[in-house]
């Protein structure tokens, strides 16, 4: 009797220690939660280390790229980083001033590095869909994702392939070909830097920009849209065309077995 006395004040000063325990765990949790979201130190503190990088949106006065910088959660690895950089690039900017290159809605894929310094960013049936269409339109977007990548992981990437559901995209929305891997176009990127910040900042003055066949407004300004804009103005854009790592490709028509051929 005495040892199933003694044995039971055990089992409730253990449970006794264990609630206790668990109810110190949970008040300095909700205090270091209430820390974090009135003390600005502390709240920095507790957020997943971050890194500067460039995302490029179209300038809303200047119908160029313009550089954007934001502070973007470093992933386990360099391509983890930059998929948080491309969710960036689609969640659009902040502030003021800028277009997003982007259309809303879309959402990325897979991003994976190719041989030779190539970034593959796969994008799913949105980016098509919901895309406005366009040779300039076409052609911010096709360079903003590019820009975006290269600039930012230059020591990684010199070129980007886009993908659309999986497949190498030949065009985004039907205006502009789009015949390989792209490289950064320094012409098509506007010279002021800016920051996200609040309310934004306004453009500044406008740059001027000599794209290849573009038409220029009065003010020496390439139009923000290409609608009516004839395609021949503008070449494909991209480099010698590859082979997308993993990604299925087109098997070329073969003749049947036995079936007499051309010239036979």
């Amino acid at each position: 009797m005495v040892k199933k006395l003694a044995l039971a004040v055990l089992i409730v000063a253990v449970s006794g220690a264990l609630v206790w325990n668990f109810q110190e765990a949970v008040l300095d949790f909700l205090e270091r939660g209430r820390d974090a979201a009135f003390d600005p130190e502390r709240r920095d503190a507790a957020r997943a280390p971050g890194v500067k990088k460039t995302l490029y949106f179209t300038g809303a006065e200047e119908d160029l790229l313009v550089p954007y910088t934001v502070e973007v959660e470093i992933g386990k690895d360099n391509v983890d980083t930059l998929r948080n950089l491309l969710s960036a690039l689609i969640e659009g900017p902040k502030g003021e001033g800028y277009a997003p290159v982007v259309p809303k809605g879309a959402k990325l894929r897979a991003v994976f590095p190719g041989p030779d310094g190539i970034a593959y960013v796969d994008f799913d049936e949105t980016l098509r869909d919901a895309h406005p269409g366009g040779v300039w339109a076409e052609l911010m977007t096709a360079y903003g994702v590019a820009s975006t990548v290269v600039k930012s992981f230059p020591d990684l990437f010199d070129r980007v392939v886009l993908l659309i559901g999986g497949q190498e995209a030949l065009s985004i929305a039907g205006s502009l070909a789009i015949t390989g891997p792209l490289r950064v176009r320094e012409e098509l990127i506007a010279d002021r830097f800016s920051a996200p910040g609040a309310g934004g900042s306004p453009p500044a003055a406008s740059t001027e920009a000599a794209v290849s066949g573009a038409p220029a407004t009065a003010a020496g300004q390439p139009p923000a849209s290409a609608v009516g804009v004839p395609k021949e103005t503008l070449l494909p854009v991209g480099s010698a065309p590859v082979d997308p790592v993993g990604v299925p490709q087109k098997k070329p028509d073969v003749g049947a077995v036995g079936a007499p051929g051309a010239g036979r």
